[in-house]
C-alpha cells in the first residue's frame, strides 16, 4: 500500500514540475515531447487522478513563485498533449483516430501556445518569425536593386503560415506518435500501432496534390482561392515528403536487421533528404500510385 501511495505521489510531482516547467519556458514543443514516457505512464493507471494532483502542484509553484493568477488558466495548455496521449492509449480504436487525435492536439497547442505567449509575455511569435525572414531576404534583394520585394515576399509568407503551422503539428504528432509506441511497449500497455514502414497516405492525398497543382496554374493573382490552393499546397507536399520517407525506411528495414543501425542509417537520411526536398516529394507522389513495396492497406490506415 505504501509503494503504491508513493508510486502515485511521485509520478504526481514530476508530472507537475514538468508541465510547471514547460510552462515556464514557454511551452517549448520540442520540450512538450520530452515529457511523451512520462505522459504514457501516467495513462497505465489512475490517469485522471494524477493529471489533478499534477496540476494542483504546478499551479502551487507558480503561486509560490509570483505569477499572477491568469497563469494558472495559460497552465491548462500543457495538459493538451497528457490528454491526447490517453485518448490515443485508451479511447482510440483505429489508426485513422490515433493520427488524427495526435495532429488536432499539437495543432490546439501550437495555436493556443501563440496566444497564451502574446499576452504573457508581449511576444508575436509570428510577427517575430516574420522579421527574421525579412532581414534575411532584405540583404539579398537590395543586391538586385529592389528593396519592395522583401516586404511582398513577407507579406505573401504571411498568409501560408497556417499551412506551415499544420505541417508543424503533422510532424510533432509523428514523433510523438512513434515515442508513445516505444514507451508503451515497454511499459506493457496493449496498443496496436502502425509501423512507420507502413505508413501509407490515402488515396485522397494523390488526388488533392492533382487538383491543387491544375489550380494553381490558373491562378494568376493572389486572392482567398490562391491562398486556400497555397497552403493546401504545402500540407499535401509534407505528406508527400513523410510518404517518401516511409518508403525508404521500408527499404533500410528490409535490408538491415540491427535496429541501431537501422536508426541512425534513417536519420542521416533524413537530414540529407531535406536537401533534396523536390525529389523527395516526387517519390512519395509515384509511391502513393504504384505502391513500390505493397504496403498500401485494404482499407487507409492514414
Amino acid at each position: 500500500m505504501n509503494n503504491k501511495l508513493l508510486k502515485e505521489g511521485l509520478i504526481s510531482i514530476v508530472t507537475g514540475v514538468f508541465q510547471m516547467v514547460l510552462f515556464l519556458l514557454q511551452f517549448n514543443p520540442i520540450l512538450a515531447l520530452v515529457g511523451f514516457p512520462l505522459y504514457v505512464v501516467a495513462v497505465k493507471e489512475n490517469f485522471v487522478k494524477r493529471m489533478a494532483i499534477s496540476y494542483a502542484i504546478s499551479a502551487l509553484i507558480i503561486m509560490i513563485i509570483g505569477k499572477s493568477p491568469i497563469n494558472l488558466l495559460f497552465l491548462l495548455i500543457t495538459f493538451i498533449l497528457p490528454i491526447c496521449v490517453f485518448l490515443l492509449l485508451r479511447v482510440s480504436r483505429t489508426i485513422v483516430m490515433d493520427f488524427a487525435t495526435f495532429t488536432a492536439g499539437f495543432l490546439l497547442y501550437q495555436v493556443l501556445v501563440i496566444k497564451a505567449i502574446k499576452i504573457l509575455y508581449k511576444i508575436d511569435i509570428i510577427a517575430q518569425l516574420l522579421s527574421i525572414l525579412k532581414d534575411m531576404f532584405e540583404g539579398y534583394f537590395k543586391m538586385v536593386g529592389d528593396d519592395k520585394l522583401s516586404d511582398k515576399l513577407v507579406e505573401f509568407l504571411k498568409l501560408l503560415m497556417p499551412g506551415f503551422v499544420i505541417v508543424e503539428a503533422i510532424t510533432l504528432a509523428l514523433v510523438g506518435y512513434y515515442i508513445t509506441k516505444f514507451v508503451a511497449n515497454k511499459v506493457g500497455i496493449q496498443k496496436e500501432f502502425l509501423p512507420f514502414s507502413k505508413l501509407f497516405m490515402p488515396k485522397e492525398v494523390t488526388v488533392g496534390v492533382v487538383v491543387f497543382f491544375i489550380l494553381s496554374l490558373f491562378l494568376t493573382s493572389i486572392n482567398a482561392l490562391y491562398v486556400v490552393v497555397s497552403n493546401m499546397t504545402i500540407i499535401l507536399s509534407w505528406l508527400l515528403f513523410i510518404q517518401a520517407l516511409s518508403l525508404i525506411y521500408a527499404v533500410i528495414a528490409e535490408k538491415i536487421f540491427s535496429p541501431f543501425i537501422r536508426g541512425w542509417l534513417f536519420a542521416v537520411l533524413i537530414i540529407f533528404s531535406m536537401q533534396f526536398l523536390i525529389l523527395m516529394i516526387f517519390i512519395g507522389f509515384l509511391d502513393l500510385i504504384f505502391d513500390f513495396k505493397k504496403r498500401k492497406p485494404k482499407r487507409v490506415e492514414l
